[in-house]
């Protein structure tokens, strides 16, 4: 909220008009690599009937990827207070590229804090053109089965992440932040310039990255990050931590992972639990 609020100040001091989307699937390449598009439903105060008929569904249909592509070119809209009714998420060759979350009753579309008008009747689109897909969520209170079960689903071209999981190839994680820099940034070079930095300041590359979140305050953007990586790792550091290394799973806590393309009987078969 915090970022398409500043946009709208921002477009409107500079160009006098609000901002127009150019188009919201632009940037991925359906041209090359295996893609699957993925919708999840989600909670909602106000459940639809394509919610229950669709539930859960994969397309792998590369002509209708290609023509919402370029159909949705959509106007940005600062009107965005419901509940979402799905995650449309698109992986390509298994890696998950970009998510999508969709209200289907105020009609609207969001990604990366910015929200685009978006008509349902395009939802229907998938009612013809996908698939059911089975999911399951599974609950770990040991680090060595969830980096056992993460290695195992990984390797099948069949099964998808809700959510990055190789955080959990490391013990645990904390936290740095990068500050005051300019708002307009790219966030994806900024996250190369902080990976290398941090090579540069630990003389390792066993540490995976995340960006957490990032929020623009005036003219100046403020992003915090997650270093997954062994303890000792993190005393290297002294500049730019704000918060201390931790594991990801703490005495009586749990961590949970949603894998789509598999139901918990197979997973248990899976991992020779049955």
């Amino acid at each position: 909220m915090v970022r398409s609020a500043c946009l709208l100040i921002l477009s409107l001091l500079f160009f006098g008009t609000p901002v127009r989307a150019e188009r919201v699937l632009e940037d991925l390449d359906f041209n090359s690599g295996n893609w699957a598009m993925i919708g999840v439903p989600l909670h909602n105060y106000k459940l639809l009937p394509i919610q229950e008929e669709l539930g859960t569904f994969v397309s792998r249909d590369l002509s209708m990827m290609k023509k919402i592509q370029e159909a949705w070119d959509l106007d940005v809209t600062y009107d965005s207070k419901c509940d979402y009714h799905y995650a449309l998420k698109f992986y390509e060759d298994g890696k998950l590229i970009k998510t999508l979350t969709l209200n289907l009753h105020c009609g609207y579309l969001t990604y990366q804090g910015l929200s685009y008008e978006f008509s349902p009747n395009e939802f229907e689109l998938f009612r013809n053109n996908s698939t059911p897909i089975a999911w399951s969520r599974i609950s770990f209170k040991d680090l060595g089965l969830l980096k056992e079960a993460v290695s195992t689903l990984d390797n099948r071209k069949d099964i998808f992440w809700y959510d990055d999981v190789h955080q959990y190839v490391y013990p645990g994680f904390f936290m740095i932040s990068v500050n005051n820099i300019p708002w307009n940034s790219d966030l994806d070079s900024l996250h190369q310039v902080v990976h290398d930095k941090m090579i540069e300041r630990t003389a390792s590359t066993e540490f995976y990255l995340q960006e957490y979140f990032h929020v623009i305050r005036g003219d100046k953007l403020f992003v915090r990050y997650v270093v997954n990586c062994e303890e000792h790792l993190a005393g290297i550091l002294e500049k730019g931590v704000s918060l201390p290394w931790r594991p990801h799973i703490q005495a009586g806590d749990s961590v949970s992972i949603l894998a789509i393309g598999i139901d918990e009987t197979k997973y248990r078969q899976l991992m020779g639990q049955q």
